[in-house]
């Protein structure tokens, strides 16, 4: 018998008032239309919109993981990293198929048939680059621009199919409102024609109708809880029981909709927090705990472990575990479940679990084993990386196991992303190692070897820095090459200055041999004063050599300190390029010097000023060619407040992208084998410096090769009137009487040199090799003055020169030190040990004579050792 509330709206007003069933019917009609629509909407939304959307997220992966693989692969280039290269290529290309082969309308065709090309350039950019770096080429910008063109076109379509989604959605909750209402207006219209019928229906179906737009409310606002409610029971049927009450059928569709949603919100919340677990950190058994506790939340198992598989040993080793009281042991490849599963690269579900089985759920104080479980390997791009292992106390259907193997996938790449990390860190591991063999071989260039040390400790912080996550590793992949990119540049300018330096030392070196031979070999006046004259010239390029080695070095570390006093640069301008005249006859330039008639005051050193002008004559002397002409031009604006000093030549000019490091330390515009021009690199590098210190600026202009170039210099005015020149000169000093002096030097052929250079300006001198011998002959000899190399084996110029003044027999002797160590904290020491001059190697031996004819009676002189600047430029 049919019971009262199995009947419909339409029975019971039908039995009541059989007269009003043509209104009432037209009423049900619409609620049905309305329906029908609810259900069109819903059929949409799940056949169309929803494919749609997911197909457009399923393309956007792909194209992220293929952009990954090809910038793994231009980063480590290989069979595997090809391979997956290529399946990404192909996974694309499928994606974008299945894509295609999707229902679409109107302007979703149109941009799907936008999005294709792109998509295809992109494919084809990215295997075109692959080939290029196969081939030897080299990555090509168009691959980002490819790639955000495919990107852009999928996201518009993206974006609309998301609209259509949320439309189809209203759609479905307009035709429930729409229902809603209907039935109301059907409860009123009852009221008014049913009386006290209608009273008794409207209790009938107010109760279900208010839950119901309860249910529509909350289904509207995003909650799907109370429509749970009207879901099917665990082990009823999906059907309604009720055959005609539309309340009944409506609520079991609202509470079957909820679980759908509820089940698919899961799914996704449980996605998420797999993926995440294999984004959080790059410590493999972290990832594995994090994602096996994901798992088994969602699918409802009670024990889990996952195995890692260990390729040395071909064992499966478990390295995370849940809920599981005693240990597991490892297995072979092959035993058990996880083993079967890492054999069939497949997931292995079983029922009939053994009671003894490692696998137990507590049960209070008993155990019992589950009834399936579940063993899913865990592999990327084909490769086994472990074994995820789930149990259950009750089945495990088969979206569980679904679930299960998309989960491996994930975690899959995350314990690839473990792996990329290790090898990147292992490589930072060969690039430092390198570095250090690098700076091994550069240690006597301080600056470029900083350089080299800096960039790599931030390429290997960088590295510690890598993240798991996709977009995170691209990036710190560029860092990496972007900084690999770097070091060898530096290295390979450090190799190109040492083959400079060398052929630039060898150079005097092989004059200097040759010279010494046609004195050794000739008696002819001729030869012997040509083979003098070589050496003289030689000898001081090699000091000028290793002074502009010397003052990088010095400018790099903030160690060079300005002697200024009050100067008239148009009067320095005129000397430094008069002395360049000879230089530019022998080149046979035209030497062209125009400076202001009055002073051109500046506060600044003299030394370092004359080297700024003889820098850029140099350099446009060397360039001009023969027949050409450089000029030299000093103008002072008072209006501006600055000196404008331009040196031009119509020489062989540069190109304009040199100039943009024209003014670094070892840049040469000709760094072939046939060089024809000689120099290290440092001259402009050092006038540029200078220029600074000085509050100035240099800049370079050229209008192509061929077209000359043309260096500009400006400098602050000074108010101050400048010293006159007479003023300014020191009066000579006198000829000095004979000396006894004692040479220490432990270079054989030093010491003996500098002795026969002073015994040929008629001073005695002897020789020792070290401090003890030295100390012996000191008080044998008695010797005036004492000229002591500083590193001296043994005891150092430093402690002998404290004996010395130690020592009342020694303290008068007047102590000159001649060492290599010439740097500004070699001469404060010097100095503060009891030394009264310093000369840096090779001594200038026209000033050392000038220092001994300075010697008063006594042996004593009227200042000590000399500053920084003043020994930098005579030596120079």
């Amino acid at each position: 018998m049919m019971r009262l509330r199995d009947l419909s709206i339409g029975q019971r007003l039908g039995i009541g008032f059989a007269l009003i069933f043509t209104v009432l019917a037209g009423l049900l009609g619409a609620v049905y239309y309305w329906q029908a629509r609810s259900a069109a909407a819903e059929e949409a939304f799940i056949t169309r919109a929803a494919p749609l959307a997911q197909a457009a997220q399923d393309l956007e992966n792909a194209l992220l993981q293929a952009g990954i693989r090809v910038r793994a692969y231009l980063i480590r280039p290989g069979a595997d990293t090809l391979r997956a290269h290529e399946e990404s290529i192909a996974r694309v290309r499928s994606t974008l198929a299945q894509l295609g082969a999707l229902p679409k309308q109107g302007d979703g065709a149109d941009l799907y048939a936008r999005l294709l090309p792109p998509v295809n350039t992109y494919l084809e950019v990215a295997a075109d680059v692959v080939d290029r770096e196969r081939f030897g080429g080299a990555l090509e910008p168009s691959l980002a621009g490819a790639r955000e063109a495919a990107v852009g076109a999928l996201n518009a379509f993206s974006a609309l199919q998301r609209s259509r989604a949320r439309a189809a959605l209203s759609q479905i909750d307009e035709a429930r409102s729409s229902t809603t209402r209907g039935l109301t207006v059907a409860a009123g219209l009852a009221v008014l024609l049913l009386g006290l019928l209608a009273v008794f229906i409207v209790r009938s179906i107010r109760g279900p109708a208010n839950q119901l737009l309860g249910v529509a409310s909350a289904l509207q606002a995003g909650d799907w809880q109370p429509a749970l409610a009207w879901a099917p029971q665990a082990g009823e049927s999906a059907a309604p029981p009720a055959r005609h009450n539309e309340m009944l059928k409506l609520g079991y569709a609202f509470g079957a909709a909820a679980v759908a949603l509820e089940r698919r919100e899961q799914r996704l919340r449980a996605d998420r927090a797999v993926a995440g677990a294999a984004a959080v950190s790059l410590d493999g058994q972290e990832i594995a705990t994090l994602a096996l506790q994901a798992i088994c939340d969602y699918v409802g198992a009670e024990v889990g472990a996952y195995y890692m598989h260990m390729h040395d040993e071909q064992i499966l080793k478990p390295v995370a575990v849940r809920a599981l009281g005693g240990a597991l042991h490892a297995l072979a490849i092959g035993e058990g479940i996880p083993g079967r599963a890492a054999v069939e690269l497949r997931a292995v579900a079983v029922s009939d679990i053994p009671s003894d089985s490692a696998f137990s759920v507590r049960l209070g104080y008993d155990a019992a084993p589950p009834r399936s479980v579940v063993a899913v390997p865990v592999t990327y791009r084909g490769e086994l990386l472990g074994v995820l292992v789930v149990g259950s106390l009750r089945n495990l259907d088969a979206e569980a196991v679904a679930f299960l193997e998309a989960a491996g996938s994930q975690l899959g790449i995350g314990l690839d992303n473990v792996r990329a990390y290790e090898k990147i860190q292992q490589q930072s591991a060969l690039l430092q190692s390198h570095n250090e063999e690098l700076q091994a071989q550069a240690e006597e260039i301080q600056a470029q070897n900083e350089e080299i040390q800096a960039q790599n400790e931030e390429l290997q912080a960088q590295g510690e820095e890598i993240q798991a996550q996709n977009e995170q590793l691209k990036e710190q992949t560029r860092r990496v090459q972007a900084y690999a990119d770097s070091l060898a540049e530096a290295d390979r300018r450090k190799s190109e200055f040492l083959g400079i330096l060398a052929h630039e030392l060898r150079n005097p070196m092989a004059a200097i041999a040759n010279s010494l031979y046609t004195l050794t070999h000739s008696g002819k006046p001729e030869h012997r004063g040509r083979a003098e004259e070589v050496l003289g010239r030689q000898t001081r390029l090699l000091s000028r050599l290793v002074d502009d080695l010397l003052d990088v070095t010095r400018i790099s570390s903030g160690k060079v300190q300005l002697q200024r006093e009050q100067l008239n640069l148009a009067e320095i301008v005129s000397e430094c390029a008069e002395d360049y005249r000879g230089a530019a006859v022998k080149a046979r330039v035209r030497l062209d010097i125009r400076v202001p008639e009055g002073e051109v005051p500046v506060a600044g050193d003299r030394t370092r000023l004359c080297q700024i002008v003889g820098n850029l004559l140099d350099n446009a002397i060397k360039f001009a060619g023969a027949d050409g002409q450089v000029s030299v031009v000093l103008n002072a604006p008072r209006a501006q407040g600055r000196a404008e000093l331009r040196v031009a030549d119509q020489g062989i000019g540069m190109d304009p992208g040199m100039l943009e490091r024209l003014f670094q330390p070892f840049t040469q515009a000709d760094t072939s084998l046939a060089r024809r021009r000689s120099g290290l690199g440092l001259g402009l590098a050092l006038t540029k410096a200078l220029v600074e210190l000085h509050g100035g600026s240099v800049e370079a202009h050229s209008a192509g090769l061929g077209k000359g170039a043309e260096f500009v210099v400006r400098l602050p005015v000074s108010e101050a009137q400048t010293r006159s020149a007479a003023a300014a000169v020191r009066p000579s000093a006198a000829e000095g009487r004979p000396r006894r002096i004692l040479i220490i030097e432990d270079n054989t052929d030093a010491g003996l040199t500098l002795k026969d250079a002073m015994e040929l300006a008629g001073h005695e001198a002897r020789v020792a090799h070290d401090a003890e011998q030295g100390l012996a002959m000191a008080h044998e000899f008695q010797p005036d003055v004492l000229l002591c190399d500083i590193g001296l084996p043994g005891m150092d110029g430093y402690q002998l020169a404290q004996e010395f003044r130690a020592d009342e027999r020694l303290k008068s002797v007047f102590l000159i030190a001649v060492s290599g160590y010439a740097a500004p904290d070699d001469q404060q020491r010097a100095a503060q040990a009891g030394f009264d001059r310093h000369f840096g190697k090779p001594a200038d031996m026209v000033r050392l004579h000038q220092v001994l004819a300075e010697l008063d009676a006594g042996g004593a002189a009227p200042a000590r050792v000399q500053s920084p600047s003043q020994s930098q430029a005579r030596s120079s």
